[in-house]
């Protein structure tokens, strides 16, 4: 829990010394928690989660989903929708635009024609995406 509460703080820019103000702490409980001689007590949790209600609780406790709540994931944001690209030919300079779908039906034919399109650009595959936020915080996602 320790190195999420110093994730936390990165991610939000904030010191220890105004992070112990802003939840109600001694400044000397919020060092010795980032030291790793004490752990973070119920209490202190408790005051982490009243100051900030945009935490994930299970992510502070557990490290499982993401560090706010409602905090769209990336990878799952367009499910069900319909999106349009352009794709350039890189032989005809011709923007050509390219309909994607995430529905779960459809046809053989369909799957076809996207599997030879997608061939035929020859794209690499992503291997993770990053975020930069106005505030210096940065979020980093990787395909599962």
């Amino acid at each position: 829990m320790k190195d999420r509460i110093i994730q936390f703080l990165s991610a939000n820019n904030l010191t220890s010394t105004k992070f112990a103000d802003e939840i109600g702490v001694q400044r000397s409980s919020i060092s010795h928690i980032l030291s790793g001689r004490n752990k973070p007590s119920f209490d202190f949790i408790e005051k982490m989660l009243l100051a900030y209600p945009d935490i994930n609780a299970q992510w502070l406790i557990t490290g499982k989903g993401n560090m706010y709540i409602n905090q769209p994931s990336l990878f799952n944001q367009y499910e069900n929708k319909k999106t349009e690209e352009t794709f350039t030919s890189p032989e005809s300079n011709i923007q050509e635009p390219i309909e994607y779908s995430t529905e779960k039906s459809i046809s053989d034919q369909e799957k076809t024609e996207k599997v030879n399109v997608t061939q035929s650009m020859n794209f690499n595959s992503i291997e993770r995406v990053i975020v930069f936020y106005t505030n210096g915080s940065f979020k980093e996602y990787k395909p599962e």
